[in-house]
């Protein structure tokens, strides 16, 4: 049973990805992502903001892969505007193709 509701999967324009609340305490990690199965691992264990802030970081780490920033051995010599309109572009489409997702995420507890 997951201790937060939301919709158990997002998609990035093209890809699928599976949400998956697990503990991963013995990793010490918070959330991780697994792109070769389409994965999203997020610890249950935090309090509603933290869980949502590592939702949302997770999902950042799955556009910039999206977008070819996916390996810092790899990651060109980039600016301010470059970044930013890049996160700005991965913003818009994800909250397009996963508005419930986004409401849960940005939304706050009564």
């Amino acid at each position: 049973m997951n201790k937060y509701e939301h919709i158990n999967q997002f998609h990035d324009g093209v890809r699928i990805y599976k949400i998956v609340q697990k503990s991963l305490k013995d990793e010490s990690l918070m959330g991780k992502v697994d792109f070769e199965e389409r994965i999203i691992y997020v610890d249950p264990g935090q309090d509603h903001l933290e869980y949502r802030k590592t939702l949302l970081h997770e999902i950042i780490h799955i556009g910039y892969d999206y977008f070819g920033l996916n390996n810092d051995d790899n990651m060109p010599i980039i600016n301010n505007e470059y970044i930013t309109t890049v996160t700005a572009n991965m913003m818009q489409q994800y909250w397009f193709f996963n508005m419930d997702l986004f409401e849960f995420i940005f939304s706050y507890p009564k």
